[in-house]
């Protein structure tokens, strides 16, 4: 059986060497990327060579400066953990770090077989470890690589990922070379944990193939697989946890919320159970959970709920499930809202020849001056994406998106927006390309006034932290992966759709002003109302966290006004400040209100960490808006 599992191993290896994908994710030169195959680090990726110092002499050299850590393709050969640097500052440590493959299936980290110190399963050991929760781990990454952890070790851990408000796990296969090792992705090590994104993530192996703990933060996935775990394929101990696009192919349980403060929201996932000896049931509920849009061939039966309203589901196909009560204060369907989902844009990474910065139209890297006018010489050339070079560029006048551009990458730079009036740092204006896509930037200060949309273009907000947008436009907008500080309004006609979004500001955070918005994964701070939705604008929240800090809450969690919205959402309260109005709903002048009491005596709302758990609130959806009436309606094709 090992030999069988070995050679399996082994033939996924090469698999995932050979068949590149198709993104090649190469920078300029005069980006500012770590590579770990130049001076003066020569790590050699040849599949032979131990590049474990290599590695993290490039990881210790650049502590917690936004840096794009660069392995090109090549198999590198590790013999110990590589690890995120600390700093004498405890605030600056193992943060704003990028561990970056040129690709998925051509960037290989594996370990060497019969590693020392990890053939102790009792005590695993991390082979990528990002940080713990004694610091702020603002914007960590690990992107478009692979990582194996070879034959002979069950002690290990492929990757225990840490991030807050805005950091991401993307295009990552992990990959146990052992029976019985221990976990492919950790997310259960660090009490403040989160919030972060795993997108596109595919698990093989492992008795445990992600883990989440501790009810503090919260994590969004979308297009996750699990393949052949041991034990289950996400085990949960009190984490906020939002899901979308799971795939899973498994003789054992797929998903298992062991913590009563555990709350999963889960959406569009196929489970396919394989035969076992024990059966077993695809999800296991012993939290809140919510759930729709499954199928489960395979299991016994779709879910176990062992809390709440008692009776699972059948299976094999779950339109929707909730494991407590529905509530509403005015009539509403017993169901969720179900506005159309769109996929985010992926635009092609362009020929390094399309590329411009402002370096080369006399802009410099860190000095303080306007580059402005560098910035729109380099966008008005022809070019198809601007990059901005690792470090920081100031802005004093309002820069134009237009003609060909249509990727702003900031290569994880520093935008100083220093426009006066109040004026966006960018404008989109006519003329631009039908997709625009801002990514991989962080902007000083966060309340400035980051960009302008004033066209019916397509947005993408990517991997930013502390970006703003003002929304004059009525053209689609996606949120991925954003840290904001500022509130956002949607205009009428508008739609955003949004995927982990972390909105920490004093007062109202969104306010959909008729328009269409749709969330996977929110996550706020500070009192005041989390969503305003008002003027027949629609509202969609599946899954998310309030942090409720800060002083008593005066106004509402949420407010409806003449509107539709449904929310999926938990509550943590450290400061013993949690919210006493969960909704305002008003319709035709009548106003009414949800307490953190629930409706009733008889139908409280589940509690958790100082706070309370809305598993599914529904508001007046409309005419004509119905739910599926058969089958499994699916809105994408799950994790490929």
């Amino acid at each position: 059986m090992l030999r069988l599992f070995l050679k399996r191993s082994l033939l996924a290896l090469v698999a995932c060497t050979l068949a590149a994908r198709a993104e090649s994710i190469v920078f300029p030169k005069d980006a500012g990327i770590v590579d770990v195959t130049q001076s003066p680090y020569f790590a050699k990726g040849d599949g032979k060579t131990d590049d474990t110092e290599a590695l993290q002499q490039a990881l210790i050299d650049h502590p917690s400066t936004n840096k794009i850590i660069y392995l090109p393709n090549g198999v590198y050969v590790i013999s110990g953990p590589l690890r995120w640097p600390g700093s004498e500052d405890g605030e600056l440590s193992q943060r704003a770090t990028i561990l970056q493959g040129q690709s998925r299936s051509g960037t290989i980290i594996r370990l060497t077989d019969y590693a020392p110190g990890f053939s102790n399963s009792g005590r695993p050991k991390a082979l990528v470890w990002t940080g713990t929760s004694q610091t702020k781990h603002f914007r960590n990454a690990v992107r478009n690589l692979t990582i194996h952890t070879g034959a002979g070790n069950p002690g290990v851990i492929a990757l225990q990922f840490m991030a807050n408000k805005q950091g991401c796990v993307r295009d990552v296969t992990l990959i146990a070379g052992t029976p019985g090792a221990s976990t492919g992705l950790d997310l259960s090590h660090a009490e403040q944990l989160g919030p972060l994104l795993v997108n596109r993530v595919r698990v093989e192996g492992f008795d445990l193939g992600i883990s989440l703990a501790n009810p503090v933060q919260s994590v969004t996935m979308e297009d996750v697989e699990l393949v052949g775990q041991g034990v289950v394929g996400i085990r949960n101990r009190g984490q906020v946890v939002s899901i979308r696009g799971l795939r899973s192919t498994n003789s054992v349980t797929t998903i298992q919320n062991s913590d009563p403060t555990g709350f999963i929201t889960v959406t569009e996932g196929v489970f396919q159970g394989l035969p076992s000896k024990r059966p077993q049931p695809a999800i296991v509920n012993k939290g809140v959970l919510f759930a729709r849009q499954l199928r489960t061939p395979g299991y016994t039966n779709a879910v176990e709920n062992r809390t709440g309203n008692g009776d699972g589901a059948p299976g094999p196909e779950v339109r929707e499930f909730v494991s407590h009560s529905i509530v509403n204060i005015h009539p509403a369907p017993q169901y969720a809202l179900y506005l159309p989902i769109e996929e985010t844009p992926d635009l092609p990474w362009d020929p390094l020849d399309r590329w411009a910065s402002p370096l080369q139209f006399g802009g410099v890297v860190n000095d303080r001056k306007d580059a402005s006018a560098a910035i729109q010489a380099a966008i008005d050339s022809g070019a198809t994406t601007l990059y901005f070079p690792n470090g920081s560029w100031t802005i004093r006048k309002t820069v134009e998106i237009r003609g060909k551009v249509r990727r702003i990458i900031g290569c994880e730079a520093r935008i100083i927006a220093e426009v006066p009036g109040g004026r966006p740092a960018f404008r989109i204006v006519p003329g631009s390309a039908p997709v625009v896509r801002f990514e991989r930037l962080e902007v000083e200060p966060p309340l400035q006034s980051f960009l302008e949309q004033t066209t019916s273009n397509t947005l993408v907000l990517a991997d930013l932290f502390g970006a703003s947008l003002v929304n004059s436009g009525k053209g689609s907008v996606f949120v991925d992966d954003v840290a904001s500080m500022t509130q956002w309004t949607l205009p009428p006609g508008s739609r955003l759709w949004a995927r982990q979004w972390c909105v920490e500001v004093n007062g109202t955070k969104i306010i959909n002003d008729g328009a269409s918005l749709w969330l996977l994964g929110l996550k706020t701070e500070h009192p005041g109302t989390l969503i305003d939705t008002r003027n027949q604008g629609k509202t969609e929240l599946l899954g998310g966290l309030c942090f409720a800090n800060g002083t008593y809450k005066l106004h509402p969690m949420f407010r409806i006004e003449n509107a539709s919205a449904t929310f999926s959402i938990g509550e943590t309260s450290l400061s013993g400040t949690p919210y006493s109005t969960l909704v305002s709903e008003s319709r035709n002048g009548l106003n009414r209100f949800l307490s953190s009491q629930g409706i009733s005596q008889d139908l409280p709302l589940p509690t958790r960490i100082g706070g309370v758990a809305l598993p599914l609130f529904t508001g007046y959806h409309g005419i004509g808006d119905v739910a599926p009436k058969s089958g499994i309606p699916m809105n994408k094709t799950p994790a490929k």
